[in-house]
């Protein structure tokens, strides 16, 4: 399926209640379960900046676990359509997911990368602590989870000195983590890449991935069957199909469907 294929998906998917309501929530996937998960648009604060986010909340029964979604490099309005309907997926099966525009910390922008870089970790940790706040959500059960630039903010602030983060998924990230990150810590990580990615060469992502286990995270690093950056609807299903079989694989993993 084309990029432009796959946000006409998302935007069928995000059409309010009424229009086209057997789309919502349903990205596709073969293992796609019943819509039962609300969405709302939140702001939360991160160093005074309200920060916008999408918030998807399970109708059902919460299984104790939280997802911090992390955006690309596109910015949050066009991977909000890319990533709306697997997030409603994830909140059906009990997951509280949280979509936030780190970007409103601080705007991308070559000549400032430290200052951003460091906002956008802050937010990502403040997203986290914004969930981990929710009823239902278990002490400790909140991963972070970032797609290409995204994937560096989520390891960003996975490693940061006092980040109580204790899983992360990262998809086709690369990058470097701080120096000071702290080791011995207990965190583990999936890497996901695709077999060859014009964008982030696989390279980078065990460059990455080496880095992590040096910080004193548990690091799985998967190939995907794919060629390229911007993944198709398959390749999509089966990161997420990933991504729930990890967090389920942990001691306190999930419990409910698959």
């Amino acid at each position: 399926m084309s990029w432009a294929a796959l946000l006409l998906a998302g935007l069928l998917a995000a059409t309010p209640p009424g229009a086209a309501q057997a789309q919502v929530g349903v990205p596709g996937c073969a293992d796609d379960v019943a819509v039962r998960a609300t969405r709302e648009l939140v702001s939360f604060e991160s160093r005074g900046v309200p920060i916008r986010a999408h918030l998807y909340t399970p109708r059902g029964e919460a299984n104790g676990a939280a997802i911090v979604l992390l955006h690309g490099g596109t910015g949050f309005e066009i991977n909000s359509i890319l990533f709306d309907a697997h997030a409603i997926q994830l909140a059906s099966r009990g997951y509280q997911v949280l979509l936030p525009a780190y970007f409103d910390a601080a705007r991308p922008d070559t000549r400032r990368r430290t200052v951003n870089a460091r906002a956008w970790r802050q937010a990502a940790l403040d997203a986290a602590a914004e969930l981990s706040r929710r009823s239902g959500v278990e002490p400790g059960r909140v991963a972070l989870w970032g797609y290409s630039r995204g994937a560096g903010v989520a390891a960003a602030a996975a490693t940061a000195p006092g980040s109580g983060v204790r899983a992360a998924i990262l998809a086709a990230g690369g990058g470097s983590v701080d120096g000071e990150s702290p080791a011995g810590r207990d965190l583990s990580v999936l890497m996901l890449h695709a077999r060859r990615d014009e964008a982030v060469p696989v390279r980078a992502t065990l460059r990455l991935a080496d880095e992590l286990r040096e910080a004193g995270a548990a690091v799985e690093v998967q190939a995907l069957d794919f060629d390229g950056h911007q993944y198709d609807l398959a390749t999509w299903c089966e990161v997420f199909r990933r991504t729930r079989r990890f967090l389920e694989s942990r001691p306190e993993g999930a419990h409910g469907p698959a």
